[in-house]
């Protein structure tokens, strides 16, 4: 017998039962974001782990571009993607109205796409509020009133983030709508592209996150009728097996690059702000790889979910700041081991801390996200299982260290020629 809750619907025990195979037999999925970390993957497993119909995989530029990007981030893979012949090009653009979609296309989409999964995104942190409005907020709003004319949809997946209540303090976070004030987001939206600046945006991780809680509140007050489901994961990670161990975009993978401004602050101290109530960084910093996020995303999206379900360390393997240390630190190459920096954390958060504590803000904080939507996915086998034993993880976390620093190292290299 199964230790985890049951699931929430028909649809998710039907999965446990039977299986998922046979749902995605009729799905014709249009697919942003394609050439993304979680695109991709998502892209590889609708095509060759499940008996998906069609994929109709919306491209900027020409489809020959998209294959490009593809064959440099599964280099293995891309063919046998390509050879499924499931996948079909729509060419367009996200900032314009229809996603510049050509009419006839649209209209073919109207009739026979089933499932829209949104994971197109320009996640920078620093950005201004307006370009990650423009290109995070703006365009899932578009998605949605394209796929409300859609007559054959059953479900809309839009890629959120738990870090849209990054405003609030440590501790739980459930998976509900926190409002940060009673204005209403319409008259928020308007504010704050009316604005130089948001008021509201230093409450947040970044100007990411707030632009997707802007979606979060948006969307269903203008579609309350579409079958909505937003998934909010936390910090993406490389994948733990498909397409394969350690795929990920560089810059969709947060703590490899954390690890590498670690290593390069050669021999210095870094103050780091301890989480509050505690006196190092035995905080909790969320991690889950990419593939255990598109697992959960299709499974939800096979048991028809709606409302927010959020996708973190929880469901895989909560690893503390001081962990992701340690990890950075014995799995060095001996000579760089000796020279790497030595953390510091102090408990006065008004004091002056490193550059890089400053960047990576939610390292300094300790929200415990709640994923209980998703313990019946830990019941479920196959490609998309979500099950993960302890040697496995620490084998990949180990390979994912040698790769950044033989890269470093590679890259030194080079500047120095």
């Amino acid at each position: 017998m199964s230790s985890f809750p049951a699931p929430t619907s028909s649809h998710a025990d039907q999965i446990i039962r039977e299986g998922y195979a046979k749902i995605f037999e009729g799905q014709t999925v249009f697919l942003t974001g394609s050439t993304g970390s979680l695109g991709g993957c998502l892209l590889y497993k609708l095509a060759l782990q499940l008996p998906t119909r069609r994929i109709y995989a919306l491209a900027r530029g020409t489809p020959e571009q998209a294959i490009e990007k593809w064959r440099i981030a599964m280099p293995d893979q891309t063919q046998a993607i390509l050879a499924s012949k499931k996948v079909e090009f729509i060419i367009g653009d996200i900032k314009a109205v229809d996603f510049g979609i050509q009419l006839a296309v649209l209209e073919k989409l109207r009739n026979e796409v089933t499932l829209v999964i949104h994971t197109a995104a320009k996640i920078t942190l620093d950005a201004n509020i307006h370009d990650a409005i423009e290109n995070n907020c703006l365009p899932s709003l578009e998605m949605a009133r394209i796929a409300s004319q859609f007559r054959r949809m059953k479900l809309l997946v839009q890629i959120s983030t738990a870090y849209v209540n990054s405003f609030l303090p440590d501790g739980p976070v459930l998976e509900r709508s926190y409002n940060l004030s009673d204005q209403d987001p319409e008259e928020e939206l308007v504010s704050v592209l009316s604005l130089d600046q948001s008021p509201y945006t230093t409450r947040f991780a970044s100007t990411y996150a707030q632009a997707k809680y802007l979606v979060e509140r948006l969307l269903p007050k203008r579609y309350p009728l579409l079958p909505i489901l937003l998934l909010r994961p936390t910090i993406f990670g490389q994948a733990l097996r498909h397409p394969y161990p350690l795929y990920g975009l560089e810059n969709s993978t947060p703590m490899n690059k954390f690890f590498q401004s670690f290593m390069a602050d050669r021999g210095a101290t870094q103050v780091w702000h301890a989480a509050e109530g505690y006196k190092t960084g035995a905080n909790i910093l969320d991690e889950i790889p990419v593939d255990f996020v598109a697992n959960a995303c299709l499974l939800h999206a096979a048991a028809r979910t709606t409302g927010i379900v959020q996708i973190g360390s929880e469901l895989y393997q909560p690893l503390t700041f001081d962990e992701y240390l340690e990890i950075a630190i014995t799995n060095a190459p001996p000579a760089i081991r000796r020279e790497l920096p030595q953390v510091v954390f102090t408990e006065d958060r008004s004091a002056p801390q490193c550059f890089l504590a400053e960047l990576v803000q939610v390292a300094s904080r300790n929200w415990l996200f709640d994923c209980g939507r998703s313990y019946w996915l830990k019941s479920v086998g196959g490609p998309l299982s979500l099950r993960a034993d302890k040697f496995e993880i620490e084998e990949v976390n180990k390979m994912r260290i040698r790769q950044v620093y033989k890269r470093a190292v590679e890259r030194a290299e080079r500047a120095r020629m």
